[in-house]
């Protein structure tokens, strides 16, 4: 079994773009504790029993759930612990300390990768593509 949720790149690259973007952006839990940030994320939460991945640009309010990329690994999705949709761990987008998840995003969208991975444990976060095992005959 895996330990990372596995994403759609293109999908979250469009989340995370939106997020940039957006006037505004939702407050996220970021880091331990409760300190809440509205600068641009992507929330990782779980949702109708799947993790999803968002950016916090904010949506109407009509919006009952915001979209969202849902978790493409049926083995890792069940044993993974996230926080409610309300109570969302935010993963920031930028950073002027070094490279940010932003660029990870794009440099990976460039370079041909498909997958996000997301280990929900530590918060880790790589893109690239997902290898297939096949059985030795």
């Amino acid at each position: 079994m895996s330990r990372f949720l596995y994403f759609d790149l293109q999908a979250v690259t469009a989340q995370a773009r939106h997020a940039i973007l957006a006037d505004q952006n939702l407050p996220t839990r970021s880091g331990v504790g409760d300190n809440r940030s509205a600068e641009p994320a992507l929330r990782l939460y779980r949702y109708s029993g799947q993790p999803r991945l968002a950016g916090n640009g904010y949506h109407r309010p009509f919006d009952a759930v915001p979209p969202s990329v849902a978790a493409d690994n049926d083995l890792t999705t069940p044993a993974a612990r996230l926080p409610h949709i309300d109570d969302a761990q935010g993963l920031p987008l930028l950073d002027s300390a070094g490279p940010s998840l932003m660029d990870l995003l794009t440099h990976g969208l460039t370079d041909g990768a498909q997958w996000v991975m997301v280990d929900p444990n530590t918060l880790t976060i790589g893109v690239g593509r997902r290898r297939q095992r096949h059985a030795a005959r």
